[in-house]
């Protein structure tokens, strides 16, 4: 009987983006961020007041990684840091930030 696993050791592992990032200046982020924090603020009032942060260039750690960051909050409702930190972890998985 022949084994359904067979070790081919000639093959690498290639780390390769599953999706393409679209390419946008800080200030385009910044607005797309701000859309979604205003959404959010739609849905639960306690969001109110809450700005969207400035993107900042970083080296990404891999090719994969995204390429920039944020500083924090410059005006976070209470309670809300979960919740605004995973629009921003959505964000850096579909934007790549250009100069």
């Amino acid at each position: 009987m022949l084994s359904t696993f067979i070790e081919n050791t000639t093959i690498r592992a290639v780390r390769v983006p599953l999706t393409l990032r679209k390419r946008a200046t800080a200030e385009e982020i910044q607005a797309d961020l701000q859309e979604r924090i205003d959404r959010l603020v739609a849905r639960d009032a306690r969001f109110a007041g809450s700005l969207a942060p400035r993107p900042r260039l970083v080296q990404p750690r891999d090719e994969s990684a995204p390429n920039w960051i944020i500083d924090g909050f410059p005006a976070l409702a209470a309670g809300g840091f979960t919740a605004l930190v995973k629009i921003v972890d959505q964000a850096r998985l579909e934007y790549e930030l250009v100069d």
